[in-house]
């Protein structure tokens, strides 16, 4: 919720590349302007990987368990990473906090502005999508600023 001095809690979706190091820093400014907590998120999007699906018994058993590791492997280097920059923004005298959600992106983000009460959301302007160069706004940035109940600034 908005109040007469500002924002009390920022959402800022992480995923590490450059766009999101510099929606990081201009939520710790706005923060600190705003005495605001910030919430940062990581999203394992698992919709990209496929399942196993149709393949015969020992070969399904060893792909769940490889995509398994690999999804134990990417939370553990998500959870490094937040830990950093909540660290970071504990030294700035921020109180914040991270949350490693899975599912799509723009769905994971815009249940968490709800869940969480989030007043404005930062968020980089691209992700670590591959096509980023080549759109004016990537797409979860523009679904973000569509259809959120709060105000967003994307950051690039």
């Amino acid at each position: 919720m908005v109040t007469k001095n500002g924002y009390k809690k920022i959402l800022v979706p992480f995923d590490g590349s450059k766009f999101s190091e510099k929606a990081l820093e201009t939520a710790i400014e706005i923060s600190k302007k705003f005495d605001a907590s910030l919430y940062l998120i990581t999203i394992l999007d698992v919709s990209s990987v496929s399942s196993p699906g149709a393949l015969l018994g020992s070969q399904k058993k060893t792909m769940k368990k490889s995509f398994e590791m690999i999804k134990s492997t990417t939370k553990h280097e998500a959870e490094r990473m937040l830990s950093e920059k909540i660290s970071i923004c504990k030294k700035a005298g921020i109180d914040a906090q991270y949350d490693i959600l899975e599912g799509v992106p723009s769905d994971m983000i815009l249940k968490s502005i709800k869940k969480s009460d989030i007043d404005l959301v930062v968020l980089g302007s691209h992700g670590l999508s591959g096509f980023s160069k080549i759109k004016a706004l990537g797409s979860v940035s523009r679904r973000i600023s569509e259809l959120a109940s709060c105000p967003v600034l994307i950051s690039h």
